[in-house]
């Protein structure tokens, strides 16, 4: 959309009419008259980036003492205390997700090399690469100026090697002085800053405001930036330009160290701002779950190594004390669970009757047991009693990649055996069979989260599971609403006695995840599960709510720069600011 800047008061000279001859009559000159008049000149304006990354700036130990400069900008941004950083939180790794917009899961970038990882299942072959963002800007739009300031030699010499200039620091003086040098007499597009003394402050002393080392640190950097900011709005054409300011940190840390995966290690902040952006404070909703794939690698784009052993899932051992899951054990049956469908090449339908939450040795025809099963958008649960079985179909769910909440009640209704599905507290479908024996509906196979690697067709299932109920009566569609509108259950309900398992899935202990019923079974994984920390979009979770994760910076600065992303790029950021473009949008003249 085209931008305006409007220039009035424009004196214009208006001659009168030149007389006309015709014969011999002569008609006098009337005297010339000036008119001053409004009229807009259309100059355009230019959007611009400057990125700043302040590394090692934990989000909520900067809210608790927010220094002037940075005050400053809150007025006229959109921001948050609450973001955060990948699950691997090293220099490199950090960097490279907020520059190529995918998570390491993905990227597989560990050190100052910047070479991906190698698959450890398939060691010589070529790793997927995923280059930065000033190499697709470079690529899809040249004519954009990118300028680089960097602490790091790494990132000006292996990173971001597309910039137009690179500028290595030594110091974060030198940063400063080399920014503002920049903005005096470049004219960048996209500029990108690399702060390190808070994060070195960190290290030597300790993540935390109350150390008087690390709050200095602060205070110094929030300086420099407040000189950088003069001389952006020094710059002769400052007029006719139009700023995003993105200030952030790579991660954050806890006592003195960083590059785990704990929450304050991950902790970041972020600020973007432009002059016309009301002042908004972003609140998330962070959602833990386990990660399950069908295949080695999050981040693989084909079966070569398709098979069993590579499943994040779970079929044997059995546990004798897991028959406590089974229908004919319990008459009754309630199963409840929050899912997140993942894309693989792009699309979220690409599974084919593939369970991943249930307890069925195999899911064909009638075989005994339990499951919840994707057939491509669409979720069915079965249950099956040997000779008959019931499989109603619960519509599209997590088509989208969004959080669902999906639960199934198995019960007799008017004697007649009946199943009910609910997706976000709301039925969605149902099946009885007069035929159906609820005693035989027995399986000798465990309760298995995840991918079913002995159960399938079609391709496997790439998702997200978290907070598991299994109760052994038909619960009431009030007590379903209620846990459809919630993550995790009050300790007063643990008690409950109808709730024999209870699984948050937000950790492994002893590779198990642990049941926080006592004395009921907790459920072995098979392979490596993830756990992944998400912005939580549930219905009842207020649409304003969101979180925003390093990756999010390649698809904002895009965004901001009107450069279309291309959807083969496998990017996984998000754009948040066009929610927000009435506020800084003007009318198309």
């Amino acid at each position: 959309m085209k931008r305006l800047f409007n220039i009035k008061k424009t004196l214009v000279f208006v001659l009168g009419a030149m007389s006309l001859l015709a014969g011999c009559t002569k008609y006098a000159n009337p005297p010339a008259t000036y008119e001053d008049y409004e009229q807009n000149l259309q100059l355009p304006v230019k959007r611009k980036v400057l990125f700043i990354s302040i590394d090692g700036l934990v989000g909520q130990e900067l809210k608790k003492s927010v220094p002037s400069n940075i005050a400053e900008l809150l007025k006229t941004s959109k921001y948050t205390f609450e973001s955060i950083a990948g699950d691997k939180t090293n220099d490199a790794s950090t960097w490279m997700s907020m520059m190529s917009g995918v998570p390491y899961d993905l990227h597989h970038i560990e050190d100052d090399s910047y070479i991906p990882r190698p698959d450890e299942n398939d060691p010589h072959a070529n790793p997927v690469g995923y280059p930065s963002m000033l190499y697709r800007l470079a690529t899809v739009a040249p004519t954009q100026k990118s300028y680089v300031v960097a602490r790091d030699v790494a990132i000006n010499t292996k990173l971001l090697t597309s910039a137009e200039q690179t500028y290595d620091a030594s110091s974060d003086a030198d940063v400063k002085k080399n920014v503002v040098d920049l903005l005096e007499k470049k004219n960048p597009d996209l500029a990108i800053v690399q702060f390190k003394d808070v994060l070195n402050a960190g290290l030597e002393k300790g993540f935390s405001i109350s150390i008087p080392e690390y709050a200095a640190a602060i205070q110094k950097v929030d300086g420099y930036l407040g000189e950088i900011l003069s001389a952006l709005k020094a710059r002769k054409n400052y007029a006719t330009e139009d700023w995003l300011i993105i200030v952030t940190s790579n991660h954050g840390g806890t006592g003195k160290v960083y590059g785990g995966n704990s929450l304050a290690e991950r902790n970041t902040f972020s600020i973007f701002q432009n002059p016309k952006f009301k002042a908004l404070e972003l609140k998330s909703d962070i959602i833990k779950s386990m990660r399950f794939f069908g295949f080695y690698d999050a981040g693989q784009s084909n079966y070569a190594n398709y098979n069993s052993n590579a499943f994040r899932a779970r079929n044997n051992p059995v546990l004798s004390q897991e028959s406590i899951y089974d229908v004919g054990k319990t008459g009754e049956l309630t199963v409840d669970a929050k899912v997140k469908m993942n894309p693989t090449n792009g699309v979220f339908d690409y599974s084919s009757n593939a369970p991943f939450l249930g307890k069925n040795q195999s899911r064909t025809g009638s075989t005994p047991g339990w499951a919840f099963f994707k057939s491509g958008n669409a979720l069915t649960f079965f249950v099956a009693d040997g000779s008959t079985n019931m499989q109603p179909g619960m519509g599209p769910v997590s088509s989208a990649g969004e959080w669902c909440h999906i639960a199934a009640v198995v019960s007799k209704v008017n004697n007649v055996p009946t199943v009910k599905v609910y997706v976000n507290g709301i039925k969605t479908g149902e099946a009885s069979s007069a035929s159906f024996n609820m005693n035989n509906a027995v399986s000798s196979t465990g309760l298995t989260f995840g991918y079913f690697p002995y159960i399938f067709s079609g391709l496997p299932v790439d998702m997200q599971i978290c907070d598991v109920h299994i109760y052994n009566k038909a619960m009431s569609e009030e007590m379903i609403k209620k846990n459809a509108e919630r993550i995790g259950i009050p300790d007063t309900e643990i008690s409950n006695s109808n709730l024999i398992g209870y699984w948050p899935m937000d950790q492994l202990v002893d590779n198990k995840f642990v049941n926080k019923i006592s004395g009921n079974p907790d459920i072995a994984a098979q392979g490596t599960s993830r756990l992944l920390l998400m912005g939580n979009n549930l219905p009842y979770v207020d649409p304003g709510t969101i979180l925003i994760q390093s990756e999010d910076m390649f698809t904002q600065i895009f965004y901001w720069l009107e450069v279309k992303t291309q959807r083969e790029w496998g990017l996984t950021g998000q754009v948040f600011l066009n929610k927000y473009e009435v506020e800084f949008l003007l009318p198309k003249q």
